[in-house]
């Protein structure tokens, strides 16, 4: 009988609280040049918190190889962008005499660096990640990837979206096929029509949005009423349909993640989620709720605790009390004796925003990301841990320039 190895989640919200905050202040005072140095530490916690069978995974990425890929890549990307920006604007205006395609042409090149950024950036994650002091490892084959993921957007776009869930499972094979844990290659098993039942209701609810938008357009450029009922309801349709959309597609990512779990093996060894989309939406929404409200409260709390200051340094601004910084900010009374310059005005506007974005970030590894991970690994066990011990020590991948271009375009979400 199969060995069954259950997943633990050791870990609270006081010390991601304390670690998410100390490390946003460092980002923030260091202009944004620690952001690579927190990452690695939010890693090395969430990871730690990790444990199945109750042996902790490790992360041993350092924040100077994710600085030092950044800037590499930026120096590619701008000169692969910039002298591509700069011919497809010329070939635009000879071609064409506007700018319009060239930006359309720009946009559809950038695609396929989204991919190629996406798989660097695992294979660095996988080469840094370790379980039972056996290394994970993912194939360099970047340059594929983004090849075979273009060749499926395209034809998810000319079957309205019918083959998407073919591109999700296309995509998480070639990346799963080519990975490693030790000696021992992963192996995704299925078929993609089995993520093709929990996708119709997202293809309904953009399809029925989508014509009663067609209509609404026909309808006005045919000199409709605009008092008919039927057309006065339509922009429900429309909004319901988005909504609707959004509702499946959440649900739809939620049922491929643990189909694609359950369907993937190394050898004897198998995985078994039991992934909850009730409990998932129920995290996300009050996550991002309780993310906005303090969010907000802290920022308040800030905005009057610089308030005060503004008000020692300008009398003026004593008539606005507690909201004098939001004031500022505002531009009002700009330059007016005894109240603060533009250069004051710029430097608080800058501020208040980027408090605002650092307890945003703060809150949301707290209420959503941290409970997100504690359920996803708290579903999940292992089946077949007898052949654990079969499995050997594999060298280490370098995954040279770290996830450069990932950080570049700030790919990868929270962690």
């Amino acid at each position: 009988m199969a060995q069954l190895l259950s997943t633990e989640f050791e870990g609270r919200v006081g010390p991601v609280l304390r670690l998410s905050l100390w490390t946003a202040i460092l980002t923030v005072l260091t202009l944004g040049f620690y952001r690579f140095w927190m990452k690695t530490r939010l890693r090395r916690h969430f990871w730690a918190a990790v444990r199945p069978d109750g042996t902790p995974l490790e992360y041993v990425g350092k924040g100077i190889e994710k600085f030092t890929g950044f800037l590499i890549a930026l120096v590619f990307l701008a000169l692969l962008i910039g002298v591509l920006a700069l011919l497809l604007v010329y070939a635009s205006y000879v071609l064409f005499n506007e700018e319009i395609e060239a930006y359309l042409a720009a946009g559809l090149l950038a695609l396929p660096l989204f991919f190629f950024a996406s798989y660097r950036a695992k294979r660095y994650v996988y080469a840094r990640t370790r379980w039972r002091g056996i290394r994970f490892a993912l194939e360099p084959a970047a340059g594929k990837y983004a090849l075979v993921a273009m060749g499926h957007v395209l034809l998810a776009l000319v079957t309205l979206g019918l083959l998407w869930p073919r591109m999700t499972f296309k995509l998480e094979k070639f990346r799963t096929d080519r990975t490693f844990f030790g000696d021992q290659r992963l192996h995704q098993g299925g078929k993609w029509t089995g993520l093709l039942g929990a996708f119709l209701p997202v293809l309904l609810s953009v399809w029925g949005a989508a014509i009663a938008g067609g209509l609404v357009s026909w309808w006005f450029s045919e000199g409709a009423d605009p008092e008919n009922m039927v057309i006065a309801l339509l922009p429900l349709f429309i909004f319901f349909g988005m909504l609707g959309g959004t509702f499946f597609y959440t649900r739809y990512r939620v049922v491929a993640l643990r189909y694609l779990a359950n369907h993937k093996s190394a050898g004897g060894i198998g995985l078994i989620s039991n992934l909850s989309f009730s409990r998932v939406l129920g995290i996300n929404l009050g996550g991002y709720l309780l993310t906005n409200l303090a969010t907000a409260a802290a920022t308040f709390v800030v905005g009057a605790l610089a308030s005060l200051i503004l008000v020692a340094l300008y009398p003026g601004l004593s008539d606005f009390g507690i909201f004098a910084s939001g004031a500022v900010s505002e531009g009002t009374s700009i330059g007016e004796e005894g109240m603060p310059s533009a250069e004051i005005t710029v430097f608080f506007a800058l501020f208040l925003y980027m408090v605002t974005f650092l307890f945003f970030s703060v809150f949301r590894q707290c209420f959503v990301v941290f409970p997100t991970w504690r359920h996803y690994a708290s579903t999940l066990s292992l089946t077949g841990g007898e052949h654990l011990a079969q499995i050997r020590q594999r060298d280490r991948d370098e995954a040279g320039q770290a996830e450069g271009i990932a950080e570049a375009f700030d790919l990868g979400a929270a962690i």
